[in-house]
């Protein structure tokens, strides 16, 4: 049986993280930095995905709107600028230009969904009438940018993954807690979709599998699985990471579970999910990063 955690181990000590001088040219970046970070950035997409429909929902229900409308125009100009970084290259983000031609014929196909999604997007983000006029079609598109870009971050692990330029196991790793991202904004975005009235009864089921998908895959990061091609943490300090995040998903998975068995939530559960999604994106951000560092 593989023992993953000492591919892991193995892969730490054979690849320390390269520190990427502020001045270097994205032409410059090292193939292997240049292919980890591009998962992860690939992945982050997908969170700003269900981020900017999450946050166009809430100023839609008017809770509070003005943190809501800033962060959707905040998650649209990141999108669309690590849209651009992932195809042309960016300094600042350190990427290089992408060659391979499955992975941009992938980001081709996110780009032609990106053009109606965004411009409801940014539409929304100006007010909350706006918001309110917005997302029905909000809701309507954001789950075909995010079915592709999932598949554009497939592309880039099994690329770079499959190249020898990053072991697949860390580039798994990579994804998938990644991917958690994803779902803490998907599930407060069926959460509050719910709330609005958009299809409750199709949002209740997706929270409820959302969540599921969100807790199994975070025993899976903690404890390892077989099943997942996942090792346990591979580090203490991952190990601990992976346990803020577990503490602060714990009390919105009960907020989420009791909505998905049709108890509507109190004033204070609505504030807490639109509050606290924020933290545990943060801190599952540090995760990846982590993953990244490997």
């Amino acid at each position: 049986m593989l023992r993953f955690t000492t591919v892991f181990l193995a892969i730490a000590l054979a690849a320390p993280l390269a520190i990427l001088p502020s001045h270097a040219r994205a032409a410059d970046v090292p193939a292997v930095e240049d292919g980890k970070r591009k998962i992860n950035l690939s992945g982050r997409q997908r969170m700003l995905s269900q981020r900017m429909a999450k946050a166009a929902c809430f100023a839609a229900i008017d809770v509070n709107a003005p943190a809501h409308l800033a962060q959707a125009r905040d998650a649209h100009a990141l999108f669309e600028k690590t849209l651009h970084g992932l195809r042309y290259g960016d300094a600042d983000q350190g990427m290089n230009v992408e060659k391979n031609p499955r992975i941009l014929e992938e980001l081709t196909a996110v780009e032609e969904l990106w053009t109606a999604y965004g411009a409801f997007v940014a539409t929304a983000s100006m007010s909350v009438d706006d918001a309110q006029t917005a997302l029905p079609q909000i809701a309507l598109l954001n789950l075909p940018v995010l079915r592709q870009m999932n598949k554009s971050v497939g592309a880039f692990e099994r690329h770079y993954g499959g190249t020898g330029e990053i072991h697949p196991v860390l580039a798994l790793a990579i994804n998938v807690s990644g991917r958690q991202r994803m779902l803490s904004q998907r599930a407060s975005k069926e959460f509050c979709l719910i709330l609005a009235g958009v299809n409750p009864q199709a949002n209740r089921k997706a929270l409820a599998e959302t969540v599921t998908l969100f807790e199994t895959s975070l025993v899976a990061l903690k404890n390892g699985s077989e099943d997942m091609g996942l090792p346990p943490a591979p580090t203490d300090e991952i190990q601990a990471q992976l346990q803020t995040v577990n503490n602060l998903w714990a009390p919105l998975k009960a907020v989420f579970d009791a909505t998905v068995m049709g108890t509507m939530p109190s004033e204070a559960q609505i504030n807490q999910v639109a509050r606290d999604n924020n933290p545990l994106l943060k801190e599952m951000n540090k995760a990846v990063l982590m993953y990244s560092q490997l």
